[in-house]
């Protein structure tokens, strides 16, 4: 019986805990103290330079961000089409042009669980050569 009592006793709140004042704030949001205006001041230019900033990062991702990214993808576009074009090229070469293979490339010990089992999840047949 007595457990119980102790656990009831630190459960419950003490009578001090109770009285215990709040702190309040409200007198900063008053305009009719000097604290309060010097807030709500304080508060207003927050604000409005919040506002002007946010309108300068909004100008400078649209006229200079967004120009960057459309040159860069323009670019990176024409070298892979480039590349492409180069990869298929060359897949028409014989094996004896192709550089020699060494025991420690594509070494397999368990067989992927997909397709035939030899190939890499990741596997191209224009770029990756598959010797037996």
């Amino acid at each position: 019986m007595s457990s119980i009592l102790r656990i009831a006793h630190t459960v419950r709140p003490t009578i001090a805990a109770r009285n215990v004042s709040r702190r309040n704030y409200h007198h900063l949001y008053d305009e009719n103290t000097a604290m309060g205006k010097k807030f709500l001041d304080e508060q207003k230019a927050i604000h409005h330079h919040a506002a002007s900033t946010a309108g300068m990062w909004y100008k400078v991702a649209l006229y200079v961000a967004l120009p960057l990214v459309t040159v860069s993808l323009i670019r990176s576009f024409k070298q892979e089409t480039e590349h492409i074009s180069h990869v298929k090229h060359h897949a028409h070469e014989e094996p004896e042009d192709l550089p020699p293979e060494f025991p420690y490339q594509n070494i397999r010990r368990k067989d992927f669980f997909w397709g035939n089992g030899d190939k890499t999840l990741f596997w191209n047949d224009l770029t990756n050569v598959h010797r037996e």
